[in-house]
């Protein structure tokens, strides 16, 4: 009995991957698709998969860090948090308490922290549709 390969995916192209799950995997084998390069971190760090596929190339260089690019080195400390919490959180499969455990952190300031991301979200789709709004009436 063969066993089943397990492929984690992403395409900046295409945020499913159907183009690249159908051109390259076995219908036996299972796949996993991120939806971003920060879902794709965490699933790397804290999961099991024999292969990874990214493309473009310039994803993936992206991923490793190897752009050359000193952009990353004036991100806010604030974003740099909330990347690692969402990378941590997304290798957990969503499990919160997990997550904080690995984090250092109590679970109920890991609740508070993803609420104020979820609501700074919000904050700032309200203030695009508004200005938004506001460019087209104008």
């Amino acid at each position: 009995m063969a066993t089943s390969k397990k492929f984690l995916l992403y395409s900046a192209k295409d945020t499913k991957a159907e183009s690249l799950a159908a051109s390259v995997l076995a219908p036996t084998a299972s796949s996993t698709v991120c939806a971003s390069l920060d879902e794709l971190r965490g699933r790397i760090e804290g999961g099991d998969y024999d292969a990874l596929l990214v493309e473009p190339a310039a994803a993936l260089k992206k991923l490793l860090g190897a752009t050359g690019d000193e952009s990353d080195l004036r991100v806010p400390l604030a974003e740099i948090e909330k990347r690692h919490i969402l990378r941590v959180l997304a290798s957990t499969g969503g499990n919160k308490t997990q997550a904080a455990r690995i984090l250092g952190i109590d679970t109920k300031t890991l609740y508070n922290k993803i609420k104020a991301y979820q609501n700074a979200e919000q904050l700032a789709r309200k203030r695009a549709l508004i200005n938004g709004g506001l460019t087209t009436t104008v």
